[in-house]
């Protein structure tokens, strides 16, 4: 009888688009090591009475994550028990960790992509990440559930070592290990006559060089040394500083318009799969000055799409993810962003910096982190 993989995946409502692609890598690189695979998650329920706007709307998507989720869960654990099915749990988000008091731990492995919540939640203040006291509590409910956990892959060393750190239950037996992130096969560098197919809508980028920065607003995410930087740069650079994802808060815009930067910046907002490759194979250089990460997933893409990167000299970016392949600046000084970029003018040094990173991008091969997955999970 063929085992099945059941992947928990989030609450749709919560719009954790990084965690869907994560499920989405999962579930293929399982059917395709043979494993029957289906996905479970919270139902938006309760959470569609009161809208994404209302102040309410987190209250009641906690009664479809929290109260009716683990019924679903317990339900379908005690039908694979009466039909003898062979059966293994795979939690694609450590948030999710809750749910494995409803499922068999030595079944069910977790994914653990960063302790930065958790951390913000205990008050560690390197984390660039806010708690609000009911987040205080809901952390420490995820951190007692992860700690509980038999089966266990972080994306990085540096990951699993903080969250070794603050494991609230070392004395069990765990094999907890570190599996990288995978980069998924699609990202690959596009020709220019396919990104200007892709790319030709915005006008605005249209014969312009331009930087790309690739993520949220959150404050981690460090997009005001991104306008530094362009405001540092105006003198010798002509170029946009093209900011794909979340749309600015009104703090960056007022900080935009006091530089009088304004005519230098594009927003992207909420781009499709093609338009990030797009941009990642025509921009100037990604840059991506995150205070805190769990890994650091646009390093990797953009190298693999053959863009320079500069990123922040912090763990696990410098350590574990961009290598020798990337070049490395403060997170808290837009200077030396800037500086990094005036390296790249140098045309040899610039087609060096592109094949280190393509060279590294390789050794986050899809296959081997799915062959290291199976492992762990049919241990």
């Amino acid at each position: 009888m063929k085992t099945k993989i059941i992947l928990i995946g989030n609450y749709t409502a919560d719009k954790q688009f990084s965690m869907q692609i994560f499920e989405a890598l999962m579930a293929e690189g399982y059917s395709k090591s043979k494993f029957g695979v289906s996905v479970m998650r919270p139902n938006v329920l309760f959470g569609k009475m009161v809208g994404d706007t209302s102040r309410f709307a987190k209250w009641f998507g906690y009664i479809d994550k929290f109260l009716l989720f683990p019924l679903q869960l317990l339900l379908k654990r005690t039908i694979n028990f009466i039909l003898f099915q062979k059966e293994q749990y795979h939690i694609c988000d450590h948030s999710n960790a809750f749910y494995l008091y409803f499922l068999p731990k030595n079944k069910t492995l977790i994914s653990c992509h960063d302790v930065l919540a958790i951390r913000a939640g205990l008050g560690y203040p390197d984390t660039y990440c806010t708690a609000t006291k009911s987040g205080e509590v809901l952390q420490r409910i995820i951190l007692n559930a992860l700690s509980g956990a038999r089966k266990l892959a972080a994306v990085s060393e540096f990951t699993l070592n903080q969250l070794r750190e603050i494991d609230t239950q070392p004395q069990l037996k765990k094999n907890w290990i570190c599996i990288h992130n995978a980069l998924s096969e699609k990202f690959v560098p596009l020709s220019e006559d396919e990104t200007q197919k892709i790319l030709g809508k915005f006008e605005s980028l249209q014969g312009k060089a331009f930087l790309l920065h690739v993520g949220s607003g959150l404050e981690r995410k460090n997009r005001k040394v991104l306008i530094g930087m362009i405001y540092e740069l105006k003198d010798d650079w002509d170029g946009l500083l093209v900011l794909a994802g979340a749309p600015l808060n009104t703090e960056l815009h007022d900080l935009i318009n006091k530089l009088g930067v304004s005519d230098r910046i594009l927003e992207i907002n909420r781009p499709t799969d093609m338009e990030i490759i797009a941009l990642y194979s025509s921009c100037e250089a990604m840059i991506f000055p995150s205070y805190s990460e769990g890994f650091g997933w646009p390093i990797i893409e953009a190298q693999a799409c053959g863009a320079p990167v500069i990123t922040s000299n912090k763990a696990p970016m410098m350590s574990e993810v961009g290598g020798r392949a990337a070049l490395y600046a403060d997170p808290d000084d837009a200077s030396s962003f800037a500086d990094q970029l005036r390296k790249l003018k140098d045309t040899e040094f610039r087609k060096e910096v592109i094949c280190l990173g393509h060279e590294n991008s390789k050794r986050f091969d899809f296959k081997n982190t799915m062959h290291q997955y199976i492992e762990l999970i049919s241990k």
